[in-house]
């Protein structure tokens, strides 16, 4: 078992998600070198998670995520969160700018090991940021 607290893991993962997204900066001490992030998008290793991270912010010069709850238990860390701006160039999503605002909702399990981010689980609200965007119907059609 790690000598962190739980104290210690939920901290690692608030900064680690913070850091990541509002500033861009991800910090590869945070995590664990066979680390995997499990998303709807598919795996993503670090480097693919940095890809992800790059594109997001790209896209959304004013991006912000919120933390709402984080909860844990053991060597696993629950993160609920919301994230958003205005998509003002090529993103993760679009190939040209929406002009639009969006924001969307996800919960994200992480398990640590020795102090590190080991693995993650993503659930990400991909459906609605698409429909706010206008890439898809907000309203079924006929």
């Amino acid at each position: 078992m790690s000598s962190t607290t739980l104290e210690d893991r939920k901290e690692i993962v608030r900064e680690a998600v913070l850091s990541e997204w509002n500033t861009g900066e991800v910090d590869d001490d945070t995590y664990t070198s066979e680390y995997v992030m499990h998303d709807p998008l598919g795996d993503h290793d670090l480097a693919g998670v940095k890809d992800m991270v790059k594109a997001v912010r790209a896209g959304t010069s004013d991006l912000e995520i919120q933390v709402h709850d984080l909860i844990g238990e053991g060597d696993r860390v629950v993160l609920r969160y919301t994230m958003g701006g205005t998509n003002t160039g090529p993103s993760l999503l679009t190939e040209e700018p929406t002009g639009k605002s969006w924001e969307g909702s996800g919960i994200s399990i992480y398990r640590t090991e020795d102090g590190k981010i080991a693995e993650q689980w993503d659930s990400f609200d991909y459906l609605s940021v698409m429909q706010q965007l206008g890439l898809l119907p907000s309203e079924p059609t006929e």
